[in-house]
């Protein structure tokens, strides 16, 4: 599904890969996401794709993409097929909401000389 996005991402009629988001922003876009997945230059990628046309920076941003998102989805997937290990982090995820809320909301009152609620 990433990749399929990826490669259908809007571009332009030109074929030039350079970095120029107001004449190109589609491109730039890609190029973006790309630098900041792999931590190279924007410049090094232009000069990577200097002669190559859209196809290869999309096929090659939607490998970095996936590569990127497998560690996510894989363990999104681990978790909806434990639902018991699921509920357990749902369940410490709400009490420590809850810590904070009633913190927040305490000085809240406070503030605005409330009194504190009653349980």
């Amino acid at each position: 599904m990433t990749a399929k996005k990826v490669k259908s991402a809007v571009t332009d009629t030109d074929t030039v890969i350079r970095f120029d988001p107001v004449e190109k922003p589609g491109v730039s876009n890609l190029l973006t996401i790309q630098s900041v997945l792999t931590g190279t230059s924007i410049e090094e990628l232009e000069q990577r794709y200097e002669g190559k046309g859209y196809g290869a920076l999309k096929t090659d941003l939607a490998e970095v993409m996936v590569d990127f998102v497998t560690p996510f989805r894989s363990r999104t997937q681990e978790l909806l097929d434990d639902p018991e290990t699921l509920d357990s982090l749902l369940a410490k995820g709400a009490e420590k909401a809850r810590a904070v809320a009633a913190e927040t909301l305490a000085e809240t009152y406070d503030r605005v000389g409330f009194l504190p609620a009653k349980h």
